[in-house]
């Protein structure tokens, strides 16, 4: 711990922590960043959506209409691979010594019995199973921190589970 992290809470500290590894992120992710923003310059700027640079990444144009191919274009997305999204917070992550797997808890949820009428004790009549999930308090901040960063920069994200992370910049109104 540095002299001037002596004073800070663990919270702070966190916030702190998180904030440092979603820069690492965000910077891992320049390259598709400004190739987006060359996009909605260019679109900006009047160019056909044929001559637009997409820097060598598979840019998406939405349109106000996505049937009618001469509607005007409303934004620039890129869709990057889950699990490449998830290997670049963890890359940065570990870069800053935090192992985002350690963080990883396995909860279980069990099933509520059911009292009706005249019972002493509940029933599972309408039992459904266990619910078992894995749960990353820590990677789902470290996700918010990255979203926080990139809307500050104008970009929108969402994520698909299991699918796609979908990054969206919105082409100005001129």
């Amino acid at each position: 711990m540095s002299g001037q992290d002596a004073g800070i809470s663990p919270e702070e500290r966190r916030r702190k922590e998180l904030g440092n590894i979603s820069r690492l992120v965000v910077k891992d992710l320049e390259g598709i960043l400004r190739a987006m923003q060359k996009a909605v310059d260019q679109i900006s700027s009047g160019r056909a959506a044929e001559e637009i640079d997409d820097s060598g990444y598979q840019l998406y144009l939405a349109r106000k209409d996505s049937q009618d191919i001469s509607s005007r274009i409303e934004a620039v997305l890129y869709a990057l691979d889950h699990q490449e999204f998830y290997r670049l917070l963890e890359t940065a992550a570990d870069k800053s010594g935090l192992c985002l797997e350690e963080e990883t808890r396995l909860e279980v949820a069990l099933p509520e019995a059911e009292f009706e009428e005249n019972m002493i004790t509940g029933g599972f009549e309408k039992y459904k199973g266990l619910a078992v999930e894995h749960h990353n308090q820590c990677l789902e901040e470290l996700m918010v921190a990255v979203c926080y960063r990139l809307r500050e920069r104008g970009f929108a994200v969402a994520c698909v589970p299991e699918e796609d992370v979908l990054f969206y910049l919105p082409v100005a109104r001129g």
